[in-house]
């Protein structure tokens, strides 16, 4: 009897422990995953009881905004559709997604709160949030969402010099404003307007030659010797064709980067071995999680292992074009023009500049940091006059601007199956000094230079001629 009662006792404790450590892991431990939820009903009701901090661009323009009417809220999004999925929402009826829900905690104010917000939410009193200012610029986020109208695709800019986000659109996208009554008929449209493209994967192409590049400079490649392009070669029983065929004749390093040489990129790539190549992406951050406040997709070379330990030399002549089984976000190209841009060094990207209370002062402010060191400051200016041959005298032409240098590469890149190329353009500038970095991409849209670098343009043009990006 006594033995069995200490049994029981004994069950007892550890289901105490068990418990005890249940409600301290997420309590504590997963607190933060717990309140940003937005199936989390203390979110829901909250909504109800906090009048929901502001959003702001980095000029002051309201992006999203709580309105009082007859003592009835409603949150409001004066752009309407150029910001989603972005934004995202908040709603009583669908909870909240997008910077809404990432930010959330800011916006109640029950993160990092002040003692004054503390007293408020212990006796559960009526309050306001904290406002979100953002690094965004709504000028260019407008250009780049009217660039990819009636498209889908992504368009991403930033400041490589210190990681900032300037512009991140998603195509197609959705008015925040009429979300409730238009759920039905978002959730069966075509286009898929609540995934954000800019963070979804797709083949890189020839923009994937960019990173092949460091492999090929670190295997001792003297850049200057001459490659004989026929249209086509063959690498280990694989055909490796030129896009429509088209030989190029004799090329260096830069004329192959310039015309977007496939069998110059297979065929020094495969020289260089696969662990060159392997080192090369990751040293780009393939297979990492990208440090932003929001979830972005990792990039894979395979679809077993993002960055696995070798290379068939098929898959690594695919790969070394951006073809294969390579995978990879416009968010994420956009890092590596970035990369490139500033010296090699790519800056850990974020999208909130600062988050400030109800009285002004700054609760919080982002610094900016480095993420990786790619390339050193001597590759990346080889790069970088590559790319800028391929603007001067290249695929990447029609992104030029008269009186600015841009460093750029085009991207077809195949989706399989009879589907059109997507088409991509990553770019710089000015390229001796650059302020802006982007990447476009353009579904099923053909080739890069035609498809994605006028939207490129006018987001590069814009950005300079108004001063995006400088310090405010």
């Amino acid at each position: 009897m006594r033995k069995g009662l200490h049994h029981i006792a004994l069950g007892f404790s550890i289901s105490f422990i068990f418990l005890s450590f249940g409600l301290v892991y997420w309590q504590v431990v997963r607190s933060n995953d717990l309140q940003e939820n937005p199936a989390n009903r203390r979110l829901i009701l909250m909504e109800q009881r906090v009048v929901r901090g502001g959003i702001f661009d980095r000029n002051g323009e309201i992006l999203a905004q709580t309105q009082t009417t007859n003592n009835q809220r409603k949150r409001i999004y004066p752009k309407g559709e150029a910001l989603e999925p972005l934004m995202g929402y908040a709603t009583l009826q669908h909870g909240s997604a997008g910077m809404e829900a990432t930010f959330g905690d800011w916006l109640f104010g029950i993160k990092n709160a002040t003692p004054a917000q503390e007293l408020e939410q212990l006796f559960q009193l009526p309050r306001k949030g904290n406002d979100v200012v953002l690094t965004l610029d709504y000028r260019l986020q407008k250009i780049a969402y009217d660039g990819l109208k009636d498209k889908r695709g992504a368009a991403v800019a930033l400041d490589p010099r210190t990681g900032e986000v300037l512009a991140l659109v998603s195509y197609p996208g959705f008015d925040p404003n009429t979300l409730d009554q238009d759920w039905s008929e978002l959730s069966k449209k075509a286009g898929s307007p609540f995934v954000n493209h800019a963070f979804a994967l797709y083949p890189p192409g020839s923009a994937m030659k960019v990173i092949t590049s460091a492999a090929i400079l670190r295997s001792g490649v003297n850049t200057g010797d001459l490659y004989n392009c026929t249209g086509s070669t063959v690498i280990n029983g694989q055909v490796i064709p030129e896009q429509n065929d088209k030989a190029h004749g004799w090329v260096n390093f830069d004329t192959a980067l310039a015309d977007s040489c496939n069998t110059y990129f297979a065929t020094f790539g495969v020289r260089s071995g696969d662990q060159q190549f392997l080192n090369a992406v990751k040293g780009f951050g393939f297979g990492q999680t990208i440090p932003f406040e929001l979830s972005v997709s990792s990039s894979r070379i395979t679809n077993k292992a993002a960055v696995p330990k070798q290379l068939s030399t098929n898959l690594l002549a695919a790969s070394s074009f951006g073809q294969g089984e390579v995978l990879v976000s416009p968010f994420h190209m956009a890092l590596v023009a970035a990369g490139i841009a500033n010296h090699g060094v790519i800056m850990a990207p974020h999208i909130v500049d600062r988050v400030i209370d109800d009285k002004q002062s700054v609760l919080y402010k982002t610094d900016s940091k480095p993420w990786l060191t790619a390339l050193s400051s001597e590759e990346a200016d080889k790069i970088k006059s590559a790319m800028i041959a391929a603007v001067n005298d290249g695929t990447a032409s029609p992104g030029g601007i008269e009186g600015i240098q841009v460093a750029a590469k085009t991207g077809s890149a195949e989706p399989g199956g009879n589907a059109k190329t997507h088409a991509w353009y990553i770019a710089f500038a000015p390229a001796e000094s650059p302020k802006i970095a982007v990447a476009v991409l353009v579904e099923n849209g053909g080739t890069g230079g035609a498809a994605a670098a006028p939207i490129a343009r006018e987001m590069i043009q814009t950005a300079l001629s108004q001063k995006v990006g400088e310090s405010k």
